[in-house]
């Protein structure tokens, strides 16, 4: 829907909005035209910003809308300015505005400033700008009219925060005198049908601020020719309508000869033929024999298979890229190696990429299927919309499927909403690299667009996050996934952690050594799984974690944005490779009870002998009543300006 006004050309394309606010003491007589409406300037009007997170636009603050979340501008976070201009397109004289903040009721803008432009450049508007507000919706009368061309908003949160705008409304009158509005009208939303039905009624109506409206008259300006009957009232009937989008216009005229027209789409579809969408699709699995590749599952042949390869671990997972939305309503699985061989898979389940993370389809969860059954039809329970599917498969040490088929529709419409992942709190999640406890920051879901920092956090040779048979987090973790108990750290953690536990599902006793090679499989896997930010990753660990992070970051720097090893154990001094890590951050945490000279050698070696300049590793901070336990690894955890100086780093930095 679009809506058009005339007559006054650029200066009376505005709307009066019918909130009933009074205009505040002392302002009668103030104002130009004393007897002219008060109105809100802003609305629909050029709107601009410093940067804008897709696709929350600038132009959805001043839209009307204050309903819909996806309705907003977004300058995204750690933006260092964050401005939404507003061109009024002529001079008015501003008396009051409305703010409207936020994610549906919470995360306001707390300190902003609202500025004008007169020509001369920019001033702030008294009584405008706020440094503590709590409140999604602000209503202000500014305590000094002012008479602008431009209006400014600055949003000055911490840069962790999005400034999220919903509608910016200023209140008003023209400059110099009064004029005669055109009237304002409202063809009603867009509408879509899908055939065989061909016929439908659409409602309009009109208002004029400053007269009376004289007539209405609606006519088809685009689209595929169709019927109208009732083209003089209010509401237009429509029949006739064939496969293609029709545009319709509802023109209204006032008592003084002044229109204004808004329009309406109608979008006809034909019905929806349901196919297999998986077929010949990209592809990938978290692990694969070399002979029975994953593409084999979609090829359309009973002959060929996926297979994965022999793992110990449950929860391979097989994925299937639509290239785009689609909406399906269920799956065919042919299982096994042949049609009659008993090797079926026995629990398995299907999940659907939401724009964050993976959910279960409902009415895909199976567990105890027989060998020999090795065909599979699921019913989902609801159609799904999605651009990504994913086959878990919940046994060991093997995984095959001859073909998997989804049946749906291409050309779905994707949700805009936000997610609903498990954010805010530490989960479990499982894998064919690591069993982990995952934690996703609590504005983890506002956005779909927004992608997080990644730390990965390796656990001591003794360690471990998970319980025996992987299915909770320990009460008392080791590591950082410890720190997640604190509801003050779960609130300022800003980024994905990920704690993979280096144990296999039958005890937690004994040693377990990290891979390195396993671990950037897991990073991988990470994200597949999550929204991440390639340029911000980072690995941890403590002990022999620690140790594990040094070797990881000497082979594959260019993965890395940074590393704090705590508790260091190893002499990457004895490596050839440790001047590779010379430009690499690092920030390592020690005790003096402890080997301190272990870390800080490190230091000394890179600042000089890995050639000029003095490294990247900031000095070691060594904790001076710990030891090789807790009071060390536990503090420098629990420190959250380990976190500010961490988030900061990126990749690109060094490129």
């Amino acid at each position: 829907m679009q809506r058009f006004q005339s007559l006054l050309g650029a200066l009376a394309t505005f709307a009066l909005i019918g909130c009933g606010a009074p205009e505040g003491a002392g302002f009668a007589e103030q104002r130009a035209g004393l007897d002219a409406p008060l109105l809100n300037v802003t609305l629909n009007k050029p709107a601009t910003a410093t940067s804008s997170q897709s696709p929350f636009q600038p132009s959805y603050a001043v839209d009307g809308n204050i309903t819909d979340d996806a309705s907003r501008w977004c300058p995204g976070i750690y933006t260092p300015t964050r401005q939404l201009d507003i061109d009024l397109q002529g001079t008015f004289d501003l008396m009051r505005m409305e703010l409207y903040t936020g994610f549906r009721d919470t995360k306001p803008i707390q300190h902003y400033e609202i500025a004008y432009d007169d020509g001369t450049g920019w001033k702030l508007i008294p009584g405008a700008s706020q440094t503590a507000n709590a409140s999604i919706a602000v209503s202000t009368t500014f305590t000094q009219m002012v008479t602008a061309k431009k209006v400014r908003l600055t949003c000055l949160d911490p840069l962790a925060d999005n400034c999220r705008v919903k509608e910016l409304w200023v209140f008003g009158s023209l400059h110099g005198g009064t004029a005669n509005l055109a009237p304002v009208a409202s063809a009603g939303p867009d509408a879509a049908l899908t055939l065989p039905a061909n016929s439908l009624g659409l409602s309009g109506s009109a208002t004029d601020a400053d007269g009376t409206v004289a007539s209405l008259a609606w006519t088809q300006v685009d689209g595929p020719t169709a019927t109208l009957s009732g083209a003089n009232t209010a509401t237009l009937s429509v029949s006739g309508l064939v496969a293609g989008v029709s545009t319709f216009r509802l023109t209204a005229t006032d008592n003084q000869g002044a229109t204004g027209f808004d329009d309406v789409r109608v979008t006809v579809t034909s019905p929806a033929v349901v196919t297999n969408v998986a077929l010949d699709k990209p592809v990938s699995a978290g692990s694969s024999s070399t002979t029975y590749v994953p593409a084999f599952a979609v090829d359309g042949s009973l002959t060929t298979r996926w297979e994965s390869s022999y793992s110990f671990l449950t929860h391979n997972y097989f994925d299937v890229d639509l290239q785009g939305p689609h909406e399906l309503q269920g799956a065919e699985l042919q299982l096994s190696t042949t049609a009659t061989a008993a090797a079926a898979m026995t629990a398995f389940e299907l999940q659907a990429w939401d724009g964050g993370c993976w959910k279960t389809i409902p009415g895909t969860v199976v567990d105890g299927n027989p060998l020999t059954t090795t065909f599979r039809t699921l019913s989902f329970t609801s159609p799904v919309i999605t651009t990504k599917v994913r086959l878990v498969c919940k046994d060991a040490p093997y995984c095959r499927l001859r073909e998997f088929k989804l049946m749906g529709t291409p050309n779905a419409v994707l949700p805009t909403g936000p997610t609903t992942c498990a954010a805010g709190q530490q989960t479990v999640a499982r894998g064919p690299r690591y069993d982990a406890a995952v934690f996703l920051p609590e504005g983890y879901n506002d956005d779909r667009t927004t992608r997080w920092p990644l730390i990965i956090s390796l656990h001591g040779i003794g360690g471990s996050t998970l319980t025996v048979d992987h299915t909770a987090v320990l009460a008392n973790p080791e590591g950082l996934a410890k720190q997640f108990n604190s509801a003050s750290f779960r609130a300022a953690m800003q980024a994905i952690v990920i704690s993979p536990n280096q144990r296999a599902p039958v005890t937690n006793s004994g040693n377990g050594w990290f891979n390195v090679n396993t671990l950037l499989a897991l990073l991988e896997d990470t994200k597949k799984n999550y929204r991440v930010d390639a340029d911000r990753v980072y690995f941890t660990g403590l002990s022999g974690g620690a140790n594990t992070s040094i070797d990881l970051a000497m082979l594959h720097r260019d993965k890395l944005a940074a590393i704090v090893p705590i508790a260091l154990t190893s002499t990457p001094t004895n490596s050839p490779n440790v001047c590779d890590l010379k430009p690499l951050p690092i920030w390592a945490f020690h005790g003096a009870l402890d080997t301190p000279s272990r870390s800080t050698s490190i230091k000394v070696w890179l600042d000089t002998k890995c050639g000029a300049g003095v490294s990247a590793m900031r000095p070691v901070t060594v904790y001076p009543n710990g030891g090789h336990n807790g009071a060390t690894w536990d503090t420098a955890y629990a420190d959250l300006s380990l976190y500010t100086w961490l988030l900061q780093q990126r990749l690109s930095d060094r490129q």
